[in-house]
């Protein structure tokens, strides 16, 4: 955290959190215990129990949110759909006492985003990996549709897509498993005509290290979104749903995601990232704004239309309902190798059943 923050303990009392960096878990039905980092006493504060709607989330997972007349949240969710969430102000208390500690001052936490929730995978490999960029330039065929399955999407990018640079973290060593985390974005700035969409990344191998996840707007200037996901955390596909954070993206307005797998030691951490914007839809595509849930909604004209994301959302919903559907997987699997996410594609494959 970056600035002091009040909360209620359970015995009613006023309790300050200072700046600095804290671990969060569930203690008793309705508290939060935060450990600051340092040799500081732990803190105890009062949260209430909600629910959550992040599908397959096998780690808990922490966020802060700030709201408006400076009231500001801190949340836990838990798998199984557990939500813990403590509500405090950036205010003190008339009455305040100070009860609790001030964390040891720690530089500003990585730019990260948030969620994730695993699909499959089974690449295992722990090494460390470097930052690979890619060229911003690239754009996905446009080729007449094939009538086989494999070509029955495609993806047609923007004219004139907007400058930008996709990373990914790729690195092979001999004796080892390449190592391979990625936002699942093209390589220039992706297209959504939702509010609220659904974003996803990639990682090869499991991890007893935490993953960051981040959501800036164009200038860096607004963090949306900075949550901490809890090791370990297993290989494949994960999912960040924006509606679990009541995150709400602008018309027209650029911005960049990160994914930050924080290493072992200060100043390993590894990022990707990759870059959204929310558009007007065309008047074909705008019927199927409001068609819930977004598994029913047809993929072609998303991808005529050069909504990326809402297309691999799509099809990932159609999978999570029924991972049997092999057109799904194939047809994923395909714009995945679009736009150079082979390993993602790869690992869809290994999902088919053989010929």
């Amino acid at each position: 955290m970056s600035r002091t923050l009040h909360f209620s303990s359970p015995d009613g009392t006023s309790v300050s959190l200072g700046p600095g960096k804290y671990y969060i878990e569930q203690f008793g039905t309705s508290e939060l215990r935060l450990t600051p980092e340092g040799d500081k006493p732990t803190v105890t504060i009062l949260a209430e129990s909600l629910t959550h709607e992040q599908y397959e989330l096998f780690s808990a997972m922490a966020l802060t949110r700030p709201q408006k007349n400076d009231e500001f949240l801190i949340e836990l969710l838990l798998p199984g759909g557990i939500r813990l969430e403590a509500r405090g102000s950036t205010k003190a208390p008339p009455d305040h006492t100070k009860i609790a500690t001030t964390a040891t001052p720690a530089s500003p936490p990585p730019i990260v985003q948030e969620e994730e929730a695993p699909i499959n995978g089974t690449i295992p490999a722990v090494i460390s990996p470097q930052t690979h960029l890619e060229n911003s330039g690239a754009s996905a065929p446009h080729s007449p549709e094939s009538p086989s399955l494999e070509n029955t999407l495609l993806y047609h990018a923007p004219d004139s897509p907007s400058p930008a640079t996709r990373v990914v973290v790729n690195e092979s060593q001999p004796g080892r498993e390449t190592v391979y985390l990625s936002v699942l974005s093209p390589d220039h700035i992706g297209l959504t005509m939702f509010e609220q969409p659904a974003l996803f990344w990639f990682i090869a191998y499991p991890t007893s290290q935490p993953v960051d996840v981040m959501i800036t707007d164009e200038s860096h200037t607004q963090r949306l979104l900075d949550v901490r996901m809890l090791p370990p955390i297993q290989p494949g596909i994960h999912k960040v749903d924006l509606r679990d954070y009541g995150i709400r993206l602008q018309l027209n307005t650029t911005y960049q995601w990160k994914i930050v797998l924080q290493g072992l030691n200060p100043g390993e951490s590894h990022t990707t990232s990759g870059w959204i914007m929310r558009v007007t839809p065309p008047d074909n595509v705008t019927t199927f704004a409001n068609l819930q849930p977004i598994n029913t909604t047809p993929t072609e004209p998303l991808l005529e239309a050069g909504l990326w994301y809402d297309a691999i959302w799509a099809l990932s919903e159609r999978l999570h309902t029924n991972p049997a559907d092999t057109q799904a997987l194939t047809q994923r699997a395909h714009l995945f190798e679009q736009v150079g996410l082979l390993p993602p594609a790869k690992q869809d494959r290994a999902h088919l059943p053989l010929p």
